[in-house]
């Protein structure tokens, strides 16, 4: 990713932070607070409101409940590309030889792959093609689940792939998703991949959430869980104080890539 995406990404994470807190903002202070031009930060603002992540008004924005309906695999993979790279980083030193661990679909996930995929003595469960394809010509022995093909993520669901997963265990789970929100917990587009993705919550021993700064404060139809059914956060995120109260008391690590 060159500079100017880089230096992009990060006003557009300060702007979610600064709507998160206040609910609405004010270009003019933007301008102040960001020493950006006005043409810049109308540029954001329009690309965030594309995201579902706010809605632009006269003179500023307001954040948005509105349910963010996804994105395709191969635009996910171009949003954040750099945190998402530090992410699996961070995750891939948390897999110990030996370890049978399961990879659910998106795009951080897919990094998190391509990390580890000189490495032996390790086991991946997935329901992601990409991701088996991946690891198809490394010494990882590799588990596809079956299923219905969700085609625009290449991932693999519904009744067959349930019932699959319940046919083996894993030490820990990588999972992606596509919305936090810290009352209504995990989210994802589709509902059957919700369900295929608490399935895979339920056999691992560990669930690692690896998400950028982007998931935080939006929601999606399908509910997956609540965020307290998670062990640890792998993210980008500067999370507030009362955040990282809130999850620390529910025994949730946060690991800061």
């Amino acid at each position: 990713m060159n500079n100017n995406l880089v230096f992009q990404e990060e006003r557009l994470g300060k702007i979610m932070d600064m709507l998160e807190k206040e609910g609405r903002i004010l270009t003019k202070n933007l301008i102040s607070i960001l020493n950006t031009t006005s043409v810049t930060i109308r540029k954001d603002l329009a690309l965030l409101e594309q995201r579902g992540l706010l809605r632009r008004t006269h003179g500023g924005a307001i954040i948005t409940k509105k349910l963010y309906p996804g994105l395709a695999l191969n635009e996910k993979e171009k949003i954040n590309r750099e945190e998402k790279v530090r992410i699996a980083k961070q995750a891939a030193k948390m897999i110990l030889d030996g370890d049978t661990i399961i990879l659910d679909s998106g795009s951080t996930t897919s990094l998190l792959a391509k990390e580890i995929k000189n490495r032996n003595r390790i086991t991946v469960i997935t329901n992601a093609m990409n991701i088996a394809i991946e690891l198809q010509n490394s010494e990882i022995s590799v588990i596809l689940v079956g299923g219905n093909l969700l085609k625009e993520s290449s991932t693999l669901v519904g009744p067959l792939a349930d019932n699959m997963l319940r046919q083996v265990t894993a030490d820990k789970l990588f999972m992606g998703v596509d919305g936090i929100d810290f009352k209504v917990g995990l989210t994802t587009p589709n509902i059957h991949e919700a369900k295929t993705s608490r399935v895979m919550m339920e056999i691992s021993g560990e669930t690692i959430l690896v998400v950028d700064a982007s998931k935080f404060g939006r929601r999606s139809l399908g509910v997956i869980s609540p965020l307290t059914k998670i062990n640890t956060i792998v993210t980008t995120k500067k999370l507030s104080e009362q955040e990282l109260q809130q999850l620390n008391n529910n025994g949730i690590e946060v690991i800061i890539a």
